[in-house]
């Protein structure tokens, strides 16, 4: 079991080191991106005294704020210098720390961005893509679309809009039904919900800022999501 002073200097160095970040809870820097969450979590690694920076993005457009905090659209992790996992011992946090913060901010430059286009961020999804489980997940699939899907539509960019649906109508052709009916049901009944949301700009940004004034959301650093024609 490892000691809270000692988490909490650990999310309070991450901390000093990513000021644009906020600090949510004592493994978790997050701030408001848009129509998203962004952020650093430290993950605890099982049967063992030692963490994992992960970098991670969450919805903020369910029906409230802890079904968008239930699961990540993905996570990312983040890799040392010689291309590996990072397990950081929490007693020796000091030794390994530095190195972590340099190549997370290489690995992860968005997160010290004030102002993010919905490229940006469509190039951090489009890299999930590659990913072996995204590649064998017709459901890790599907949430990256419906996130590139919605990050558009958010700054209304109906050319985005389009090209995404686009993208979604020719890979859902490939999707196995047993490994997306379990998470999301029968694809026909999903396509036809990311339509309904898209069909109503005005309910769906008002969702996103109902889920924004949360108390602990709304005390949160924020970057702007913007569209660049």
């Amino acid at each position: 079991m490892i000691a809270n002073n000692i988490k909490k200097e650990v999310i309070n160095n991450w901390s000093d080191n990513f000021v644009e970040l906020s600090v949510y809870n004592q493994n978790k820097l997050y701030k408001v991106c848009g129509a998203f969450l962004l952020g650093i979590e430290i993950l605890s690694l099982p049967r063992t005294q030692c963490y994992r920076p992960i970098f991670v993005c969450y919805p903020l457009w369910k029906v409230n704020i802890k079904e968008c905090l239930i699961e990540p659209i993905f996570m990312q992790e983040i890799y040392n210098r010689r291309d590996f996992q990072f397990n950081i011992p929490y007693e020796k946090h000091l030794i390994f720390f530095q190195e972590a913060v340099e190549c997370t901010k290489k690995q992860v430059p968005i997160l010290g961005r004030n102002y993010i286009t919905v490229g940006q961020l469509f190039e951090i999804f489009n890299k999930q893509f590659t990913q072996t489980l995204i590649k064998s997940s017709p459901v890790g699939q599907a949430k990256l679309f419906e996130a590139k899907l919605l990050a558009a539509f958010y700054v209304n960019d109906i050319n985005n809009v389009e090209q995404v649906l686009n993208e979604i109508n020719s890979v859902s052709i490939s999707w196995s039904p047993n490994l997306f009916e379990w998470k999301f049901g029968k694809l026909d009944v999903w396509l036809h919900n990311l339509q309904g949301m898209i069909s109503n700009r005005e309910k769906f940004l008002q969702q996103i800022d109902a889920n924004k004034l949360d108390k602990k959301i709304a005390d949160l650093h924020s970057s702007e999501l913007e569209s660049v024609k």
